[in-house]
């Protein structure tokens, strides 16, 4: 059976991503039989509507004979795609569970979709990090994903892998992949979320054992700095680059180079200074006070960043001078 799927992803392969985790090919083996299964099924109803056509081919003024029916036939194409059918639905059906199982041995990594990026939280020895758009993960190590989102449905799809889940408000959802090349593979965000959705978008890089166990405790130790201000940088960089720059640039949202201490004008409100409370105010409550020339695309970080993080984001965007 394994033979027959190689020469099979030989031949149709070529269609498809490249196969880069061990359930791959449970999904490819499905895809690449169907193709299969429609060609020969083309090339042979073709055929035969080409040979009655000519075999049985009459003059214009002919009649042709009365046949009411001929149960042989009906019987063996009904009967025969039927059973085709059913056997490619319970094959997908097996294919489905076997790509749900997960070793018990699997490491977790937290995975959060939210307006415009991919943000994924490690454990280790009760510390934790989160990183952006970047999930390490060791090669030939199975990896269960608990996923849920902050504001919309996203879907966490990686076609390499041939995983793809919904990220769900208020719940979480699963996925699991074990990783059998290393390199950089495409993460996409497969559920239509709002104006960025086509640039959410991540990257698996998938590495040796021993370079994640020491990229995974770089990335803790770093995690554990308590400069307020390089704490705010992260942050941004977590939460707040997709839509503003660090310079005067403008994005989705106004470039914040400058912001504090410059008086803001707005379309819905009178101007003000940014000070604290302004910059807290848009953090919270972003589409309060507006400014000229930008619409409120803006989600509310209310309950998303403790007010430790908002003073850390604060004291960051001081320094954008």
């Amino acid at each position: 059976m394994r033979f027959l799927g190689d020469v099979l992803q030989t031949i149709f392969g070529f269609m498809l991503p490249e196969q880069a985790s061990q359930g791959a090919h449970l999904v490819d083996d499905i895809f690449n039989f169907v193709t299969l299964l429609s060609i020969v099924g083309f090339i042979g109803l073709m055929g035969a509507m080409t040979y009655f056509i000519i075999r049985y081919h009459r003059s214009r003024g002919e009649k042709s004979a009365y046949i009411p029916h001929n149960a042989v036939a009906e019987t063996i194409w009904t009967v025969i795609p039927t059973i085709i059918f059913l056997g490619i639905a319970f094959w997908g059906i097996w294919a489905y569970f076997e790509l749900q199982k997960v070793p018990n041995d699997a490491m977790k990594i937290n995975v959060t979709g939210k307006q415009w990026m991919w943000e994924f939280t490690y454990k280790k020895d009760n510390k934790e990090v989160s990183v952006s758009d970047i999930m390490y993960v060791p090669v030939n190590k199975a990896v269960k994903l608990d996923m849920t989102s902050t504001d919309v449905l996203h879907s966490f799809y990686v076609p390499s892998f041939r995983i793809k889940r919904d990220t769900v408000p208020g719940m979480k959802t699963h996925l699991a992949f074990t990783a059998t090349k290393k390199g950089d593979y495409r993460i996409f965000c497969a559920e239509y979320c709002g104006t960025s959705h086509s640039r959410m978008r991540g990257t698996v890089r998938v590495v040796s054992q021993k370079r994640f166990d020491k990229w995974l405790d770089r990335e803790i130790s770093e995690s554990n700095v308590t400069d307020p201000i390089e704490l705010g940088s992260r942050l941004f960089m977590r939460n707040c680059i997709t839509c503003h720059t660090t310079t005067d640039k403008k994005k989705i949202g106004p470039g914040l180079q400058g912001l504090f201490g410059k008086k803001r004008e707005f379309s819905n409100a009178d101007g003000v200074v940014a000070n604290a409370e302004y910059i807290r105010e848009s953090i919270i409550a972003p589409n309060t006070k507006i400014v000229n020339g930008f619409s409120g695309q803006m989600n509310s970080f209310a309950g998303l960043l403790s007010e430790k993080e908002i003073d850390y984001l604060i004291e960051y965007i001081k320094t954008l001078k």
